[in-house]
């Protein structure tokens, strides 16, 4: 009999033991997992305005473990902003994310539905609403895929003609442009072939052949077709 009392106590003592032990690691691993929930989130390279909105579109991530936030649901969010070129996004553990962006350069703006877009050297196109500091820009008019004036962008670039010197780009559907330059220029480029075309157009000007010429048409092959300012 006294045999089973001891074994009774051993028991209660034991079941007593495990019950204070698993309060203590209950309350030794919810210490620990606190150590790791995201308190500050650090944005740099960004002006005021762009950097609130962005900061308010993170909001939901406070509070989170820090190893459980996935990088991917970071730039999930981000990639809402179509003005941002580069995101860097750094856990610092135990309790903080450093995140570095950059803007794309403004190249144009345009109007798709009625609404005013920019166009972004990054490819996208960026509604207005999302850009607080705003430029003078030159404006796209067609309804054109936006490659393809990237395309035209970068290839004026390489020949060295300036696109800043550019104030409207049209874009017509059998897939050509005309450009309007600031010095009264219109430069027709044909559907195809269009490096060469600007090349023809770079040698016209070093020869100082476009004085007092209002238009440049290089849209048949072969042919350089050039009005005077005063027809």
């Amino acid at each position: 009999m006294l045999l089973s009392i001891s074994k009774s106590k051993f028991y209660l003592c034991l079941i007593f033991f495990i019950f204070l032990t698993s309060i203590f690691n209950f309350n030794l691993f919810n210490n620990y997992q606190d150590k790791f929930i995201l308190k500050n989130i650090i944005i740099s390279g960004l002006p005021n305005h762009e950097k609130k909105m962005v900061e308010k579109e993170l909001n939901n991530f406070y509070n989170k473990n820090i190893f459980k936030l996935s990088e991917d649901k970071v730039f999930e969010s981000l990639n809402k902003f179509n003005y941002l070129e580069n995101i860097y996004v750094n856990k610092i553990i135990p309790s903080s994310i450093n995140i570095k962006l950059s803007k794309t350069d403004i190249l144009a703006k345009t109007f798709k539905n009625g609404e005013e877009f920019y166009i972004g050297k990054n490819g996208k196109f960026i509604i207005s609403d999302q850009l607080f500091e705003k430029k003078v820009t030159p404006i796209v008019f067609g309804n054109f895929e936006i490659n393809n004036f990237i395309n035209l962008y970068e290839n004026l670039n390489y020949h060295k003609i300036n696109p800043s010197k550019i104030e409207k780009y049209y874009y017509f559907k059998n897939k050509r442009w005309d450009l309007l330059f600031s010095n009264g220029h219109t430069l027709m480029l044909p559907s195809k072939n269009i490096d060469e075309s600007i090349q023809i157009y770079k040698k016209l000007l070093k020869n100082k052949k476009l004085i007092n010429i209002k238009i440049v048409d290089l849209r048949v092959p072969n042919q350089i077709i050039l009005t005077n300012s005063n027809e």
